[in-house]
């Protein structure tokens, strides 16, 4: 009854040592993200949460928020924790689900992905990467 509830790459996103990939602390995330984005995206930290920040941007002349993710050192890819139903609880966002969720909003390009951070596809646990941003690599 309880498979209703888990992702189908399940197992997959809770291997936390195949997922994390090449770390990155959320500082550099930062810096190279407003790099190459000419600082028209940019990092605020939680007002409610000191753990946490996001991405802004101004769109339409309005501050926008883009993406969460948590201070400190980041997983290359996201990962997921559990309770003891083994049901999906939080997750560890990785900085290539934070660049993803910057793609579809359109502030930053597939070659500034790659100029920034590498195309990241052969990795083992780059499946979800992969499907994630195909329609990006192929514009």
């Amino acid at each position: 009854m309880l498979m209703q509830y888990r992702l189908s790459d399940h197992d997959d996103l809770k291997d936390a040592e195949k997922r994390m990939g090449r770390p990155l602390m959320s500082n550099d995330l930062i810096l190279r993200v407003e790099k190459l984005t000419g600082r028209k995206v940019w990092a605020e930290d939680s007002y409610r949460d000191p753990e946490i920040a996001g991405f802004y941007t101004v769109k339409k002349g309005e501050k926008t928020f883009l993406c969460a993710f948590d201070k400190g050192p980041m997983p290359e890819y996201s990962i997921v924790l559990t309770d003891a139903a083994d049901l999906p609880i939080k997750e560890k966002r990785g900085w290539r689900t934070v660049l993803t969720r910057l793609l579809q909003a359109g502030v930053i390009s597939w070659p500034q992905v790659v100029s920034g951070f590498g195309d990241g596809r052969s990795h083992a646990a780059a499946n979800r990467w992969a499907f994630n941003t195909r329609e990006f690599r192929n514009k």
